[in-house]
């Protein structure tokens, strides 16, 4: 048995329904990236890591999309011009200074 009248698909969102980028994001959108192939940040085999650095040289929030991958601890992709293996030894000569500055008199 057939339900009663017409089958209505969910209808997508407004703009009205769409919540605002909170002001700690909005670098991401100045980014060189934005609009760009997202498989070029990921590279499957570690080859395609310059081309992604190509696209983060210039770009004015490279040192915002850094941090946010530190501080978030994303370990995937080219994040602020920096592969993984780059951002581990950011994190690692980070936490060696901070060890050295707390055993100082």
């Amino acid at each position: 048995m057939r339900p009663s009248g017409r089958f209505r698909p969910e209808r997508p969102p407004t703009g009205a329904d769409v919540e605002p980028i909170p002001d700690e994001y909005a670098w991401m959108l100045r980014g060189s990236c934005r609009g760009a192939d997202t498989r070029a940040f990921f590279p499957s085999n570690g080859l395609g890591v310059e081309a992604a650095q190509r696209i983060c040289h210039d770009c004015e929030v490279r040192s915002e999309c850094l941090e946010y991958a530190l501080v978030n601890r994303i370990e995937q992709g080219v994040w602020g011009g920096a592969s993984e293996r780059e951002r581990r030894r950011i994190l690692r000569s980070r936490r060696r200074a901070k060890a050295s500055y707390e055993t100082m008199p």
